[in-house]
């Protein structure tokens, strides 16, 4: 667990290109537990064992290891969670971006202010990514509204909400912010160039970006050959 916790910490890879023990290309994780082999002799017999199969079920495969990330994932969001809900009153921000795989993916992020800190501060804190298969505003605000009930959040305690310049999030009529503040009145909808959240900052400079590269033409051929291979 210590060894997982490390690498999380430091957003390190856990795995290589196998799984095996005494292989030079088998990850950040495995090659910790062989450092501490050196010094502790109760994992020196736990790795003789292993090495000579006489276990079968160990504690060093990649199972393991993805179980204790999500049991650690839990236990931090439980503790984000008890901070919102202290606080009472939130604000939400989305995001989508397709991930490496291609497949789109919604970031939650809750601003709240932290009322557990002294001094007290507004803090913001990410809850989750989702797999979207529509993004479109009624299929977004849907799944908003599911995962607030998901973890017992009351959605008339939303005070804010901010989202990117896409149609589906700042739509006057379908997007995820009328739909929003049409059921929860008080859930003031903030333009993205307005907000401090760094995500929301980053989609402005890529539509500024664009723009530039659009008003080039050098520029405009260099990205559309790049977008039309990607």
């Amino acid at each position: 667990m210590s060894v997982v916790k490390t690498l999380s910490i430091s957003n390190l890879t856990f795995r290589g290109g196998n799984e095996k023990i005494d292989d030079c290309n088998n990850g950040n994780f495995l090659r910790i537990i062989k450092i501490i082999v050196e010094f502790d002799p109760i994992m020196q017999e736990y790795l003789r064992r292993i090495r000579k199969k006489e276990i079968r079920h160990h504690y060093l495969s990649h199972n393991i290891q993805n179980e204790i990330i999500q049991l650690l994932a839990s236990e931090v969001k439980n503790i984000i969670l008890e901070i919102v809900k202290s606080a009472k009153y939130f604000l939400i921000n989305l995001d989508c971006t397709p991930d490496a795989s291609h497949e789109e993916q919604m970031t939650l992020i809750l601003r709240c202010v932290n009322v557990s800190t002294s001094p007290i501060k507004v803090e913001e804190f990410f809850i989750s990514f989702v797999k979207m298969v529509e993004t479109t505003g009624e299929s977004l605000f849907n799944t908003l509204k599911s995962l607030l009930g998901s973890y017992e959040l009351d959605f008339n305690n939303v005070r804010g909400q901010g989202y990117d310049n896409g149609s589906n999030m700042k739509g006057q009529n379908k997007g995820v912010q009328s739909r929003v503040i049409r059921e929860f009145r008080r859930a003031f909808y903030t333009p993205c160039g307005r907000t401090i959240y760094h995500m929301v900052i980053k989609e402005s400079l890529n539509l500024a970006i664009c723009d530039m590269a659009m008003s080039c033409f050098q520029a405009k051929s260099f990205f559309g050959i790049t977008q039309r291979i990607y």
